[in-house]
């Protein structure tokens, strides 16, 4: 797929992140092995959860990603959900589920600090770094672009948008429907103001759902079950999502971008991924494109 993806001339390819909560391909492992496979995809996270992880270690795994890659590493974060299954992935981990949201930003400011390869003091909770520096550095001095999750399920929560505007290049979010970007991009641009940051044109990223099917009955009925399967129960199925026909996708997809979306990382519904893929390459990119 990532092949297909690269020559077909997508912008991105993405993976998730789970460590014990669902059964996934290990994130940075799998993006340096489509580095290796692919020309000029960028290589995303949708979305990493660093609270799982010791900073300083994973600052070293991205950069020597975004290094292989010559630069082309994607950061979409975010700090998971609220769930059992999500507490139990911490405790499984050694991690503090209660302390997730500043174990995030603590990871993102220890990032930037070491990726100037300068050395670094800093004393914190487990981390106690004296005159370290890590090696390799990004491709680029200021290191890969970070998405900080904010508005997932249409929830304006202003603590969000406060992170990224002191942390984040940009934004990722789930699960909305295509007019409340609307108010997520003027949240994030209220925000970025309070903090003296005057670039409006940020990315804003919406992870969504696809399903190509002639019979748009049939693509609900085959997303209601994959994502009932995928989330063990909870199913997912708020916001616009691209269900049926190519038309009823192409129409569903184009309203994100009337409404700020600046970009999509699409997952694909079914057991048939290539196929789609393929598919929505074929019916779908050509007039998202035009």
């Amino acid at each position: 797929m990532a092949r297909v993806a690269d020559q077909a001339g997508y912008d991105a390819v993405w993976v998730g992140d789970s460590i014990v909560a669902k059964p996934r391909l290990e994130p940075l492992t799998t993006l340096a092995y489509l580095a290796g496979i692919t020309e000029r995809v960028r290589l995303g996270t949708a979305v990493l959860l660093p609270a799982l992880r010791h900073p300083v270690v994973l600052a070293h795994q991205i950069a020597n990603l975004d290094q292989v890659s010559q630069g082309r590493a994607l950061l979409g974060l975010g700090v998971g959900w609220s769930l059992p299954s999500a507490e139990r992935e911490s405790a499984a981990c050694g991690a503090d589920h209660k302390r997730r949201v500043r174990r995030l930003e603590q990871h993102v400011e220890l990032w930037r600090m070491l990726w100037r390869g300068e050395p670094v003091h800093y004393h914190e909770g487990d981390v106690d770094l004296v005159d370290h520096t890590i090696g390799p550095l990004p491709w680029e001095p200021a290191g890969p672009p970070v998405l900080i999750t904010a508005g997932n399920r249409g929830e304006m929560i202003p603590a969000q948008f406060d992170r990224f505007a002191r942390l984040g290049d940009g934004i990722i979010t789930t699960y909305l429907h295509a007019e409340e970007c609307r108010v997520v991009r003027e949240h994030a641009e209220k925000a970025l103001a309070h903090h003296g940051r005057a670039s409006f044109d940020f990315p804003l990223c919406v992870y969504t759902t696809v399903r190509l099917d002639d019979d748009v009955a049939t693509a609900q009925r085959v997303t209601g079950e994959f994502l009932a399967t995928y989330y063990g129960g909870g199913v997912h199925q708020r916001g616009t999502m691209g269900l049926g026909p190519a038309g009823a996708v192409i129409d569903a997809l184009r309203s994100y971008a009337a409404a700020g979306v600046t970009d999509l990382c699409i997952r694909f519904v079914g057991d048939d991924q290539l196929q789609q893929l393929e598919r929505f390459t074929t019916e779908v990119l050509p007039a998202l494109r035009g």
